[in-house]
């Protein structure tokens, strides 16, 4: 793995996928230990996803080889999001639902909950639309956020992501029906941020 002070030389002028506070990679094989133990807190899975059943060592190490050597060659991409200091993994971002027909692209965002509130998400999310705006023409950007995690919804209204609407029981957790808070963005509000 190249070093972490390699990284910390790249400023986001020289690489698209580098901020202040992260830079979006790849999976290396030898990181499945911290994303299994972001798995055995089950908040990290709920805000991720859901709850999932428990997965032996061996199915971390197999899911992480295979992940290291899938290349993101769509437009639907899974990225390890790296604390840009030490390239320790605080999370990922994921886009989904690519259309460039209709050019809209959906997102999620986890970051473990030990690195939450620290700036990763947002700068993640920023480094992710620039790319899908600035490179791939896309004009949407869109995120589904469960209507109890107020974390997400903060963070999406702070950001300048338009409440588009609720999906009102929609989803299943803890237990209760929560809502699903829909969230957008178009090219041109995000280019009236900057």
């Amino acid at each position: 793995m190249t070093s972490s002070s390699q990284y910390a030389a790249i400023g986001a002028h020289d690489s698209l996928w580098t901020g202040r506070r992260v830079r979006l990679r790849g999976l290396e094989p030898k990181e499945w230990t911290r994303f299994r133990d972001a798995d055995m807190i089950s908040s990290n899975q709920r805000h991720a996803d859901r709850v999932y059943p428990p997965q032996s060592n061996a199915s971390y190490e197999k899911w992480a080889a295979e992940r290291a050597t899938q290349r993101n060659s769509s437009d639907d991409m899974w990225l390890v999001i790296a604390d840009i200091n030490d390239d320790r993994p605080v999370g990922s971002i994921t886009t989904v639902r690519t259309d460039l027909t209709a050019g809209s692209f959906w997102y999620g965002v986890a970051v473990f909950r030990e690195d939450q509130r620290r700036g990763y998400a947002s700068e993640a999310i920023r480094i992710v639309q620039r790319y899908m705006f600035g490179e791939r023409r896309y004009t949407k950007c869109q995120a589904e956020v469960y209507g109890d995690n107020a974390a997400s919804l903060g963070l999406h209204q702070s950001l300048g992501f338009v409440l588009e609407g609720r999906l009102r029981k929609a989803s299943f957790r803890e237990g209760s029906r929560q809502d699903l808070v829909i969230f957008g963005m178009t090219i041109e509000e995000f280019r009236n941020l900057r």
